[in-house]
């Protein structure tokens, strides 16, 4: 009987890791077709071409803040098309794939979200900088489902000839020294999107 029950556990812990292998291919393979796809609308942003328009909502931010002076943040957030029945006039759009990038004073950030067909984030990038520490992050979070499935951390020190990032951490949860960097990408994440459904819903159509 233990035996049994043990060959059951190794068999669903192996199909799990296989599903999430095979997610996470498709996730990259998704990945990929957005970037692709952003490299083509910025080549014919550069071009002046007005067809095919590119497919995205564009947010800046310029301020002045308190104690770390001039912030800028740019969020672009691209969209597919897709139509629910042939009576359709406009499609629905859909985000797909959103960039955001921002500073506090010299620190800059970066962040990257890539959604599901479902409008539930898939994957998420980020780097971040650790001043005080001179350590620059990065961090990929995978989600199956809207589960989080697969976390990779990365880290280099800051300054010349410091180039290549080095894996620090790599599992299944996230560990609690970064818990708070995940919970506020989750969060952004979240917040890209209602502001994505906020200028859908008030565009002119």
């Amino acid at each position: 009987m233990k035996q049994t029950i043990l060959y059951l556990t190794l068999l669903l812990m192996g199909t799990l890791a296989a599903q999430a292998q095979d997610a996470k291919q498709a996730i990259r393979q998704h990945y990929a077709d957005a970037k692709a796809q952003v490299a083509q609308m910025q080549e014919l942003e550069k071009s002046g071409d007005q067809y095919p328009v590119p497919q995205t909502y564009t947010v800046v931010i310029k301020q002045n803040l308190p104690a770390t002076g001039y912030h800028e943040e740019t969020l672009q957030m691209f969209y597919r098309e897709e139509m629910e029945n042939a009576e359709q006039i406009y499609a629905d759009l859909n985000l797909d794939f959103a960039v955001q990038k921002y500073n506090f004073a010299a620190r800059e950030y970066y962040q990257e979200y890539l959604y599901d067909k479902q409008g539930r984030i898939e994957f998420i990038y980020a780097t971040e900088p650790d001043v005080i520490d001179s350590i620059d992050y990065e961090y990929r979070f995978y989600f199956s489902q809207g589960r989080l499935i697969d976390v990779l951390v990365k880290s280099r020190q800051t300054g010349e000839g410091e180039t290549a990032f080095k894996t620090i951490y790599q599992g299944k949860a996230v560990p609690a020294q970064y818990s708070e960097e995940y919970k506020n990408c989750v969060a952004s994440s979240k917040s890209i999107m209602a502001v994505f459904k906020s200028i859908d819903s008030n565009r002119h159509q």
